[in-house]
């Protein structure tokens, strides 16, 4: 082999490699694509999902302006519970609108320095 036919084949790798690139972002756009502009007619938000085990899973779903509470397996899904409400913060007794210290003010109040 000479260097032309190395050449050769090297170009004809690269040429490959950008076909295949160009499928994959093809099928990733086109085939996989998912409504995400809001039209759909379903209207079904996650709105938090906890992991439980591995593979499981409970989630907070609203569908048509309704909260419900199902769990997520590798074979079913199972609906838990309908909620009344939904509350995402941790704390609620603290005040939303309290300015939260930075990483340095803290740091500087652990370690006893002003």
């Amino acid at each position: 082999m000479n260097y032309w036919d190395i050449v050769k084949v090297l170009v004809i790798l690269l040429i490959m490699l950008g076909v295949m690139y160009l499928l994959l972002f093809l099928v990733k756009k086109y085939l996989y694509s998912f409504d995400k502009k809001g039209s759909n007619t379903l209207k079904i938000n996650v709105l938090s999902t906890q992991t439980i085990l591995p593979k499981k899973y409970v989630s907070v779903i609203e569908f048509h302006d309704q909260l419900y509470l199902v769990g997520i397996s590798d074979q079913s899904i199972n609906l838990l519970d309908k909620l009344d409400q939904f509350i995402d913060d941790p704390n609620p007794d603290q005040d939303v609108n309290a300015e939260k210290p930075n990483f340095l003010k803290l740091l500087k109040k652990n370690m006893g320095l002003r």
